[in-house]
């Protein structure tokens, strides 16, 4: 396994246009219950986010670098750096990754839950594109982000088992 020290500008810019996209397809998911729904889908991604920017991404190797997802050094301009002898074995880092999760599955959620109501072509197009994309995520981030990971490698991150580096 060839490890980044710090990840090639391309594969950052791929992931972040990834979610960058999955997150405006779940608000427009989620905004099909009213602005109240988009609100607390907002809320709940951007805890989501601090959360794992202050306890997982300050225990990270690539703490100050260039990471796959562009939070490495973000991270140093915000939160001091932690002990990366607890990356992936914190209760909060588990929290945080826990409401990442719930950011991607409340669009599904909501899409289904629309769907039953009175499912329109529209709405069933978006549903469609936002499960294509998170399917996408997870195969271009296991390819190129977990399978040059140092986390991974030294088997750290659990996030890191599910691309095919624990065969």
């Amino acid at each position: 396994m060839i490890c980044h020290d710090d990840y090639p500008t391309h594969v950052v810019a791929l992931n972040v246009v990834e979610i960058l996209v999955a997150l405006a397809l779940g608000v427009m998911i989620v905004g099909q219950f009213g602005p109240w729904a988009v609100m607390v889908y907002v809320a709940v991604g951007l805890v989501a986010l601090t959360l794992s920017l202050a306890f997982g991404c300050t225990r990270c190797y690539y703490y100050g670098r260039v990471c796959g997802t562009a939070l490495g050094k973000l991270t140093a301009l915000i939160f001091e750096k932690r002990g990366k002898e607890e990356f992936g074995k914190s209760r909060s880092q588990t929290v945080a990754w826990t409401l990442t999760g719930v950011t991607l599955a409340l669009p599904t959620a909501a899409g289904l839950l629309a769907l039953s109501q009175g499912p329109t072509f529209s709405s069933l197009l978006v549903l469609t594109a936002f499960l294509g994309l998170v399917a996408a995520i997870v195969v271009t981030h296991s390819k190129l982000v977990c399978s040059h990971c140092r986390e991974a490698r030294e088997k750290r991150c659990t996030l890191g088992g599910l691309g095919s580096l624990r065969n």
